[in-house]
């Protein structure tokens, strides 16, 4: 091993010894402090930033900020609640203005309704350049375009706690039980502001009766191209602020328009309504076919208002409307009643039934059963040719053994049967009979084969009402009163004339009697005080005004007037029985039918037998 070698051995042994034995050999030299000049600037700058360092302080955490923030914010709410609390608001709320309307919540459809709107400004400042606006549906829809606005009532300012009423009177349409809303908007400037705010408030108001009523009467269910009729009233409940009153009809698509009882005013669905009044309803009938699929449903709307200005065939304030749906039916094999809806009480009603086989294949063992009802109905009266009237069950029927037509009916096949029936007599002991009618209820079946002897039974039904007209008559009678008697000629010669009204049933509306006077003849006045009775004297007739006549009267409860007459005859008419007056019409519409009923009588002459003082040749004028 070289001595290098052996110098390190040396080395490492003294590195790894527990005393050192190195630093106490080796002494290392001293460090002296050595002076350096500096300048004064450093000197300030060092001692600026030693007191800097001093007066730093630890940074704020963001919780303890947010903390301290909260606090600040608490004193600082309840310093401005108190400022609020001892020296008052000028600000306005709306929430502090009271808008309250009194009235009746219910009215009747038309009618005037009066309403008091009571303002209360519960706010510390005053409402200034105050205005108050009323508005409300026109009609019976809802459409906004459709509103009546009253006339703008400035109210001026309202001052703090200040309370301000205002009265209107508003009218109402609609559908009977119906809500219609009455809107109220108060327009106001709160005090020291130029900006414009409102308050509202709805009252709602019921329609407890609408002023015009529409019904109708149509069926449910037609079969389809068959002809159908529909039959809509309009009954007036209360008086109209508009005369100038339309009904329209909205059809469906499939409807085929024929004919319509009275004819439209305006194509074929706008009627007018210009005669309707308290006491004279207005029914309108339309007839066509509806031409649809099995189980289609068609939609007819009614309305009844006024019309546009501007455009006579539509309406533009609605007062009432109604809907009536109709689903159009296929019958496998039918039977149509023919038969008018309504009918005289002292006239047979003749019914004629027309049946058809609607299938592809043919029906055997047909049978048409006739169920006759109604308050007026009377069995004594039925009379059939060919079917059998089973009187115990109020029926008549037709077979194969009464109608052999019945027997075997091939694809298409038709035919009919008839009957005819009366009402029983509606005046004196029957009187008390309200709304009489006859109701028919017509069935059709038969058999129809399928597979080898087996039948499956297929049927029909159709119903029919027909109503009863009232019984409503006049009589006529006249007396001698003053002159010549028998009458002279070239003399006057006075009759008092009477005529005697009767009713039966039903209601009668719009009632009027008339006749003529003979040129020879001049009306003196009539001596009745509590009936309307008129004479023209440029068509010379006698107007008796009836009315309305409530029904059974007759008998010691009639109604009539009397008035007089002059017969001046001429020597042509010597040895003649001159006439006192012509023949008397009476009209009047049939409340419960809708139909317009007459009567009429015969002229009178002198020939008054009745009169007591009469004698054989006092009706023959003498010279």
């Amino acid at each position: 091993m070289s001595e290098d070698n052996h110098k390190i051995e040396d080395i490492k042994h003294k590195l790894y010894e527990r005393e050192d034995t190195v630093t106490h050999r080796n002494r290392e030299g001293i460090l002296h402090p050595i002076g350096h000049k500096v300048e004064v600037e450093w000197k300030k700058k060092d001692e600026t930033e030693s007191s800097l360092n001093k007066m730093r302080k630890p940074k704020t955490s963001v919780f303890k900020k947010f903390f301290i923030i909260s606090i600040i914010f608490f004193f600082i709410a309840i310093g401005f609640a108190l400022y609020m609390f001892y020296t008052g608001s000028s600000s306005v709320s709306s929430d502090n203005i009271d808008i309250t309307v009194m009235g009746n919540a219910f009215t009747k459809g038309g009618e005037e309704l009066p309403l008091q709107i009571e303002i209360v400004n519960h706010n510390k400042a005053s409402l200034e350049l105050s205005n108050l606006m009323v508005s409300y549906p026109s009609g019976a829809s809802d459409s906004a375009s459709d509103y009546t606005r009253l006339p703008r009532m400035n109210i001026g300012t309202i001052k703090p706690g200040e309370t301000v009423t205002k009265n209107i009177k508003v009218i109402l349409f609609g559908d009977e039980k119906s809500n219609r809303s009455i809107k109220i908007d108060l327009d106001y400037h709160p005090e020291g502001s130029n900006a414009i705010f409102t308050k509202s408030k709805e009252y709602i108001v019921n329609i407890s009766s609408s002023p015009l009523s529409l019904t109708i009467e149509a069926p449910d269910t037609v079969s389809s191209n068959q002809p159908v009729s529909f039959k809509i009233m309009a009954t007036l409940n209360t008086k109209l602020p508009d005369n100038n009153i339309m009904m329209q009809i909205t059809y469906p698509n499939n409807f085929i328009f024929e004919s319509a009882v009275p004819a439209p005013s305006f194509g074929n669905s706008v009627w007018s309504l210009e005669g309707l009044d308290l006491s004279n309803p207005i029914p309108i009938v339309v007839t066509g076919r509806i031409v649809g699929q099995d189980q289609d449903q068609q939609v007819f709307h009614v309305y009844a208002g006024t019309v546009k200005p501007s455009d006579k065939s539509t309406i533009n304030v609605v007062y009432n409307s109604l809907l009536h749906t109709v689903t159009v039916v296929k019958p496998i094999i039918e039977a149509n009643i023919l038969v008018d809806d309504t009918a005289s009480p002292n006239s047979p009603v003749n019914v004629k039934i027309d049946w058809a086989n609607n299938l592809s294949s043919r029906i055997t063992d047909g049978q048409i059963i006739a169920n006759l009802s109604g308050n007026a109905y009377d069995k004594s009266l039925v009379t059939s040719n060919e079917g059998f009237f089973d009187s115990l069950n109020n029926r008549i029927i037709w077979d194969k053994n009464s109608t052999p037509s019945l027997s075997d009916i091939e694809p298409g096949g038709k035919g009919e049967v008839s009957f005819s029936l009366k009402s029983i007599p509606l005046l004196g002991a029957q009187s008390s009979i309200k709304n009489p009618q006859l109701g028919l209820d017509v069935s059709i079946k038969g058999r129809q084969p399928t597979l080898g002897s087996t039948y499956t039974e297929v049927n029909n039904f159709s119903k029919k009402i027909v109503k009863i007209e009232s019984n409503f008559q006049i009589a006529s009678s006249a007396l001698y009163k003053s002159g010549p008697f028998p009458p002279k000629a070239e003399s006057e010669t006075q009759y008092s004339v009477t005529w005697t009204l009767s009713n039966g049933t039903n209601a009668i509306s719009g009632a009027v009697a008339r006749s003529v006077l003979p040129g020879y003849v001049k009306w003196i006045g009539s001596s009745s005080h509590t009936e309307n009775i008129q004479f023209n004297q440029v068509t010379n007739e006698v107007i008796w005004n009836i009315g309305s006549a409530r029904a059974n009267i007759g008998g010691g409860s009639n109604r009539e007037v009397s008035f007089t007459i002059a017969l001046n005859p001429s020597l042509s008419q010597v040895g003649s029985v001159p006439q006192l007056m012509k023949e008397i019409f009476l009209s009047g519409t049939d409340v419960f039918t809708g139909t317009l009923v007459k009567d009429k009588r015969q002229s009178i002459n002198t020939d008054i037998s009745d009169d007591p003082n009469f004698q054989t040749g006092f009706d023959r004028v003498v010279q």
